[in-house]
């Protein structure tokens, strides 16, 4: 099949789990399919570049401005509270990347065009002479509920109660422009069927790559956990805020040595000023994210906020770590409690749950094995890659 995908960028370096997730299902469909990448950006960047190097041919449109600071960016929120799609539907929207999907399809011929991003279903809407799949990361509106729940701020809490109506509403219609769609979880499979869609969404897990995370040999901080990924992310600087002025207190009562370190990309200044908690270590963007899950004792994952399914869990089960998780921040994934995860809500259960895989040897190496033999079995990208294929294949059959 001749497939185009759409994004908001082209996923590199792999550096997130949304570039992880979809660079990796990417290249698993170009070695049976001929792909195409239309995103913003320039496509005589190293990220394009690692895209053909990869047999994915690739389109780029120069990039809106996105930046989630400064004057102009707080004009575009009020000016949004007029509109009827969500904002991040509008921040995304470009006339010139519109008509540079309508000129390629024309040209190309497309069999099918896979939306790599649920607001960028507005893009296709219009579209008739290709079929079109939604790949669901999230069920944004999901997340915009969760936001508006765990904000105390009256003003915030207004505005995100306004921006997850309007996320809802664009959710309900868009899915319907759309010949099929994708989601990571079975939960999430279900929420885009209820919106009615006259197709059965199917679930393509998120995966990792068992080679790449694998165990180490080396030196482990018994008192060391560590939390990555990006800080760029809210639901993640959530987890982060939470962590550090609910749990932390109570895991230094027990054990005043403990380390955290919470490792991901562009942390904001509230994310950087937790780094002058005694305990906290804050690292920004590193080169290798394996080195710290390796001299860790515990990881964790705090999450209040999300939608989907974790890669960091994955990707720490794959390196044989003991994982401390509520239950937010394990959605998705086939796991089982005390078998190859611990799952505890609140911050009390949380902070023994860690403390327990300090001191007990045996929990955590039951719970570390089990989780690599999880993801073994279950989640390698070669065969989430052919699911995806397959799933293609008897959609763009259905003529």
């Amino acid at each position: 099949m001749k497939l185009l995908v759409i994004d908001e960028e082209f996923p590199y370096p792999l550096n997130t789990g949304k570039r992880i997730r979809t660079f990796n299902l990417v290249r698993e469909l170009s070695r049976a399919h001929t792909v195409s990448y239309l995103a913003y950006g320039d496509d005589a960047s190293e990220a394009a570049g690692f895209l053909r190097q990869n047999n994915i041919n690739t389109f780029a449109v120069p990039a809106p401005d996105r930046r989630q600071s400064g004057i102009r960016f707080y004009l575009k929120l009020l000016a949004n509270l007029f509109s009827n799609y969500p904002y991040i539907v509008t921040s995304h929207y470009t006339a010139a990347f519109q008509s540079r999907l309508n000129e390629l399809v024309e040209q190309e011929k497309f069999d099918l065009i896979i939306c790599e991003w649920t607001p960028y279903a507005q893009f296709i809407k219009d579209i008739t002479n290709s079929f079109k799949v939604i790949v669901a990361h999230n069920i944004e509106s999901t997340i915009w509920e969760r936001y508006e729940r765990n904000e105390s701020n009256p003003l915030k809490k207004l505005y995100i109660g306004i921006q997850y109506r309007k996320v809802l509403a664009f959710e309900r219609a868009c899915f319907a422009w759309a010949d099929g769609a994708t989601a990571v979880t079975q939960q999430e499979a279900k929420t885009i069927k209820s919106f009615g869609t006259p197709y059965q969404p199917t679930v393509i897990d998120n995966g990792v790559d068992t080679e790449y995370f694998a165990p180490r040999q080396t030196q482990i901080n018994p008192c060391s956990i560590v939390f990555t990924g990006s800080m760029d992310w809210r639901p993640n600087q959530d987890a982060a805020i939470f962590f550090a002025t609910e749990i932390l207190p109570l895991l230094k009562k027990e054990q005043p040595e403990i380390q955290a370190v919470f490792v991901g990309r562009n942390p904001p200044k509230q994310i950087v000023d937790l780094g002058k908690i005694d305990g906290i270590t804050i690292t920004g963007t590193v080169d290798d994210v394996r080195d710290y899950i390796a001299s860790a004792a515990v990881y964790i994952v705090p999450l209040r906020i999300g939608g989907g399914s974790r890669l960091k869990i994955l990707e720490a089960m794959a390196m044989q770590k003991p994982v401390v998780s509520t239950s937010v921040g394990a959605e998705g994934l086939e796991v089982t409690d005390r078998k190859d995860i611990l799952l505890v809500d609140g911050p009390e259960k949380f902070a023994q749950s860690v403390l327990s895989c300090m001191r007990d040897e045996a929990l955590s190496v039951r719970i570390a094995e089990s989780g690599r033999q999880l993801v073994l079995d279950r989640y390698r990208w070669q065969q989430l890659g052919k699911k995806f294929s397959d799933y293609l294949q008897e959609l763009g059959g259905r003529s």
